[in-house]
């Protein structure tokens, strides 16, 4: 179920519309909206508010810890389907998991420390001779390869766009949470869950559901026989869709409700 917060989220960036005077502003309420709803779907709405309160404050913490470096190694070697851009631990160094279906790349890239990273970046202020005016990154074009980091981009600088616009404390919060939700995405390790989720919206428009059940219990019985990770496809439980996904960390198989038309499409309550 969704917590509060994201409800409220939800509905106050709905309000925000009437802010936006650009296609492209649109569109990424839009994209917002449709990440709230993949981490509501996925049963995260708590520990995104808890990321979101922290957001700012908390120091860079692992979502999985392993004693020693070698047990990591293992576990990376041996996971079906590992959570790509999410941080790990082991000893006393953190690690981002790096991970590329085709062809199953798979590596710990460690992250540099809090000293480390503070000298890189004295180091660099001092080699960079003045920012430049920031310009709008290319739009992400619909058939070539998804980017999340190129959504992620796109998206947050015309929620920046907007946010000068605004003055409400509540939807300045909003537009706040909504760019945070793609960064709890990648904190999660869910760049190809959230890009497969995109592409089962879009199928669940043009192709309809591959399966139907009356029920919940019925829905989840067919995915317990589903191979890990399961094959991305979009089933019917009643009148309503739901992605076939994959729980990268936990590593179980799950139904992500997909939003109708009515909830994504701009001014919708």
């Amino acid at each position: 179920m969704s917590s509060e917060f994201t409800k409220s989220t939800l509905a106050l960036l709905h309000q925000v519309e009437r802010h936006a005077f650009t296609s492209e502003q649109h569109d990424a309420l839009k994209n917002s909206r449709t990440t709230l709803h993949f981490i509501v779907g996925r049963g995260e709405a708590g520990a995104f508010e808890e990321f979101f309160e922290s957001f700012d404050t908390a120091p860079l913490l692992p979502v999985l810890t392993f004693a020693t470096k070698e047990e990591a190694d293992t576990w990376l070697r041996n996971h079906p389907s590992p959570p790509h851009g999410a941080i790990i631990g082991a000893l006393n160094e953190l690690y981002t998991v790096a991970y590329i279906r085709e062809p199953d790349f798979r590596k710990l890239l460690r992250i540099p420390s809090r000293e480390e990273l503070a000298q890189m970046d004295d180091a660099e202020d001092e080699d960079e001779p003045g920012n430049a005016d920031e310009t709008a990154p290319p739009s992400p074009i619909q058939g070539m390869r998804f980017s999340f980091f190129d959504f992620f981009k796109w998206t947050c600088f015309h929620l920046h766009e907007l946010e000068q616009r605004i003055s409400s404390p509540q939807e300045l919060e909003a537009i706040g949470a909504a760019r945070i939700s793609l960064d709890f995405v990648m904190h999660v390790g869910e760049h190809h869950g959230f890009e497969e989720y995109l592409e089962s919206i879009h199928s669940a428009r043009a192709s309809g559901p591959l399966q139907f059940f009356a029920t919940r219990e019925e829905a989840d019985t067919w995915l317990n026989m589903q191979p890990e990770p399961p094959p991305p496809t979009v089933v019917a439980i009643g009148s309503e869709l739901y992605s076939v996904g994959y729980h990268r960390l936990r590593a179980l198989r799950v139904l992500i409700r997909i939003p109708t038309q009515q909830e994504l499409r701009p001014g919708a309550p």
